[in-house]
C-alpha cells in the first residue's frame, strides 16, 4: 500500500486521523438536527410559530378591513355633505333652461315625430341633471310616479317605431319633466 500521501503532523497524528474526526463531527450535527427537528419539543414550536403568526395576520386584517369601512363612510358623508351645500352649483342653469326652451318650441308644431323628439329631449335633459346631481336627487322629486309615467312614454317611443303619440301626451310629458327639474331647483 502506498502511503506517500499520509502525512505525519508535530503530534504525530495523520491527516486520515482529521478527516475521520471531523467525520464524526459533522454526522454528530446531522443527528442531532434531525433528531431535534423530529422531537416533540420542535413541534411544539413550529405550532407556537404557527399560532402567533395566525394571530397576526388576522389583527393585521382586521385592521385593513376597519380603516377600509372608515374611508368608505368618510367618502359618502363627503358626498352627502356635498349634495347638501351645493347640489346646484355643477348644473349650468342658463344652459338647461336654453335647452329647455328649445325643447319647448319643438310642442308649438303640429308634427307627431317633433312631439317625440321634444320628449326625447327632455328625458336627456332629465337624466342629465339626475348624474350631475347624483342618486340623492330622486328624493327632492315630489311626484316620481309621473316621471315614472313620462318614462315609459319616452321608452314607448324609442322602443315602438309605431307608436302614436298626441299633441296632449306630449304636452303632459314634457310639463311633468319640467316639473321635476323645478324640484331639482334647476329650473
Amino acid at each position: 500500500m502506498n502511503t506517500s500521501y499520509i502525512k505525519k503532523d508535530p503530534v504525530g497524528r495523520t491527516t486520515l486521523e482529521y478527516l475521520a474526526q471531523a467525520k464524526n463531527f459533522f454526522s454528530d450535527i446531522w443527528e442531532k438536527s434531525l433528531d431535534f427537528f423530529a422531537s416533540y419539543h420542535w413541534r411544539e414550536i413550529v405550532f407556537n410559530m404557527k399560532l402567533v403568526s395566525i394571530i397576526i395576520s388576522l389583527l393585521f386584517g382586521g385592521v385593513i378591513i376597519f380603516l377600509m369601512l372608515k374611508m368608505n363612510a368618510r367618502g359618502r358623508m363627503q358626498r352627502i355633505a356635498s349634495l347638501k351645500n351645493n347640489s346646484t352649483a355643477k348644473i349650468d342653469n342658463k344652459k338647461v333652461v336654453k335647452k329647455w326652451e328649445r325643447t319647448e318650441k319643438k310642442l308649438d308644431s303640429d308634427s307627431e315625430e317633433n312631439h317625440k323628439l321634444a320628449i326625447l329631449e327632455a328625458d336627456g335633459i332629465f337624466e342629465e341633471v339626475l348624474k350631475v346631481l347624483g342618486g340623492a336627487a330622486e328624493i327632492r322629486i315630489v311626484d316620481i310616479d309621473t316621471i315614472k309615467e313620462a318614462k315609459k312614454i319616452k321608452n314607448s317611443i324609442v322602443d315602438d317605431s309605431g307608436f302614436k303619440l298626441t299633441k296632449e301626451e306630449a304636452i303632459k310629458t314634457i310639463k311633468t319633466y319640467k316639473k321635476g327639474l323645478m324640484d331639482l331647483g334647476v329650473i
